[in-house]
């Protein structure tokens, strides 16, 4: 198995909130409508170092930051959160549906 390969892994679009205690959680949904998530379905709690690679579109509000593109969102290592770009070709439901929001 290549080490750029990592399960599980999530795709959808990645919201980032900063936590009281220093940390990040990191949502996986469907859409950001009016900055909030819609339809989130995977959840990345006390992440303490978020990787976002080359090519991910970050949009920055009051209640968090937020990808502008459908991503791939998983845990290298606990409290290690790295965010990239799709690999493997697109996603055209999640694709199809952020744009229709």
């Amino acid at each position: 198995m290549s080490s750029d390969y990592h399960l599980p892994t999530d795709h959808g679009v990645a919201v980032v909130q900063d936590m009281n205690d220093g940390t990040k959680k990191v949502m996986v949904c469907d859409a950001v409508v009016g900055g909030e998530p819609q339809n989130v379905y995977a959840i990345h709690f006390k992440c303490t170092s978020l990787r976002v690679g080359p090519g991910v579109r970050m949009e920055h509000g009051a209640a968090g930051s937020h990808t502008r593109q459908v991503v791939e969102v998983f845990s290298v290592e606990r409290g290690v959160v790295e965010v990239r770009t799709l690999r493997r070709g697109g996603n055209p439901v999640l694709e199809a549906e952020a744009l229709r929001r």
